[in-house]
């Protein structure tokens, strides 16, 4: 049995446990809160097992499991948080990747690392698809922590022979996230949508970027580390096409039925041009076909609505209650 291990039990670490235990494996998350429900959610085929703390202090035991890859999705704060506290930023982000790197190399060198990292933070916007080879220029404190902790993954390998990695990921979008994480696009798009309140428009809504539905991201990451070869030190993780934010606009409000508002915000330099991922290297690993942004949207979609009326819904959302499975 493929045995994986994931730090944080938020959006995306949710999902990938999940993925993993639907497909027989068995999942070990480690976080401290547990925001989608892990600890009592259905495991299917597979095992999965919610522990409660640091992801650091929790390791050992979780090695003892014979852990196949530890995946890191947590460590420091969201991308607008982190502009007000970047030492808090890189603080949290880079001790969690140092400490859960010298756990492994002490107790179990022969299990994988994996960060996901954040290819809008770490790439800056270009005409061309971003390879992985392009230089990163982070333009936040968010992408510089990110961007810094694959650094240390890549000195660990590079030293210590760890097989370290990261994912580069797009924009992943897939079910509504809290207001409070000032992240995604298309969940901000859909509250929009579902309470009549005005999208924020930074710039001119042309900016373009690539959107990733949930459901490709955990398959390509599962495949990934599913393989019984080595993988690159570093993947983008996208879809290879970008689209602007008055695209992801129109594609919410056909999906869900309601016309969006919106009101200008602020244009900053980070709120521009053009940002996709070249995906051909993820293509020699891996069987990668994402969905296109429309057919991915009304699958959201589908997940948020869930068979009730609009007016239900703008209810649950304005209520803050739980709208999307």
């Amino acid at each position: 049995m493929t045995r994986l291990a994931v730090i944080g039990a938020g959006f995306l670490g949710h999902a990938l446990a999940l993925g993993a235990a639907s497909r027989g494996w068995s999942a070990d998350v480690v976080g401290r809160s547990d925001p989608f429900g892990t600890g009592c959610a259905d495991p299917g085929p597979g095992e999965l097992r919610l522990l409660w703390g640091d992801g650091v202090e929790r390791l050992p035991e979780v090695l003892d499991r014979n852990v196949d890859s530890v995946v890191v999705a947590a460590g420091g704060h969201f991308p607008v948080p982190s502009a007000a506290a970047p030492a808090a930023d890189a603080i949290g982000t880079l001790s969690l990747v140092i400490g859960l790197c010298e756990v492994v190399r002490s107790l179990s060198p022969d299990t994988k690392v994996v960060l996901l990292s954040s290819a809008g933070a770490v790439y800056s916007p270009s005409d061309e698809l971003r390879s992985e080879s392009d230089p990163s220029e982070p333009t936040s404190p968010y992408g510089m922590s990110r961007r810094i902790g694959e650094e240390y993954l890549e000195y660990y390998r590079r030293v210590h022979g760890l097989s370290t990695h990261s994912l580069r990921c797009a924009n992943i979008y897939g079910r509504l996230l809290p207001q409070s994480r000032g992240q995604g696009v298309v969940s901000a798009a859909f509250r929009s949508a579902l309470t009549g309140t005005p999208f924020t428009l930074y710039g001119d809504g042309q900016q373009a970027r690539d959107f990733i539905h949930l459901d490709d991201f955990v398959t390509a990451t599962l495949d990934l580390l599913g393989l019984n070869r080595d993988i690159p030190r570093t993947l983008n993780v996208g879809t290879g096409a970008a689209h602007s934010i008055t695209a992801v606009l129109e594609a919410v409000s056909a999906a869900i039925g309601s016309p969006i508002a919106t009101t200008p915000g602020p244009s900053g330099s980070t709120d521009t041009g053009r940002l996709a991922l070249d995906t051909s290297l993820l293509r020699e690993f891996v069987d990668f076909e994402p969905l296109d942004l429309a057919t991915g949207i009304r699958r959201m979609a589908r997940s948020v609505t869930d068979g009730r009326s609009l007016s239900d819904l703008k209810h649950a959302v304005n209520s803050h209650q739980p709208v999307s499975k």
